[in-house]
């Protein structure tokens, strides 16, 4: 018997009861990439968030004929390029916005640094997951929550300087970290 298809088209997820997970696994975890890739092709926010909508909408259709052993990063991104241009062809008589050749270049230099985001990422991770737990709370709350620095510091009882501060060499911990850990790109410069 064949599991029914649901709204999403996607017939796993209707047998599951669930979106595929896996697929919402990795578009969380590549979100700012794909985003600021997007946002390197086009000049206006607004418009770089409304092809990003698109581009999620397409990675979704099209999240059956995603290769595993290729990197997730690099197909959302060529999936966002042609999303683009296709924004950009419906928008051409805006003279804003960059021409075919500029918008290939820009992507290619783009999908040349991709792994090299995705390493600085992970190393960025694993650099957070090796300080003590007060201090990734730190870090996670004023970079990753939802509250304002000062809110931070009005809980833990501290000024807003003195947390600004503690950040500030938290930054350098991990700055340092990350170089130890990430292969020297400038040793070969």
């Amino acid at each position: 018997m064949e599991p029914s298809a649901d709204t999403t088209g996607n017939p796993e997820s209707a047998a599951a009861g669930v979106p595929d997970e896996h697929f919402v696994s990795l578009l969380a975890r590549h979100h700012n990439l794909v985003r600021g890739f997007i946002g390197t092709l086009l000049p206006h926010q607004t418009d770089a968030e409304d092809v990003f909508q698109q581009t999620c909408l397409v990675l979704w259709r099209k999240w059956k004929t995603f290769d595993a052993t290729q990197s997730f990063a690099a197909w959302a991104c060529g999936i966002a390029f042609y999303e683009v241009k296709n924004f950009q062809r419906v928008q051409s008589r805006d003279r804003h916005y960059f021409s075919d050749e500029v918008l290939l270049l820009i992507a290619a230099q783009q999908n040349k640094s991709l792994p090299e985001s995705e390493q600085r990422k992970q190393a960025l991770q694993d650099c957070i997951q090796k300080l003590d737990q007060e201090n990734r709370k730190l870090i996670l709350d004023c970079y990753h929550g939802q509250q304002t620095v000062q809110e931070v510091a009005d809980q833990l009882g501290r000024s807003r300087d003195a947390i600004y501060k503690k950040l500030a060499r938290l930054r350098v911990k991990l700055m340092e970290c990350m170089q130890q850990s990430l292969p020297s790109a400038e040793a070969g410069s």
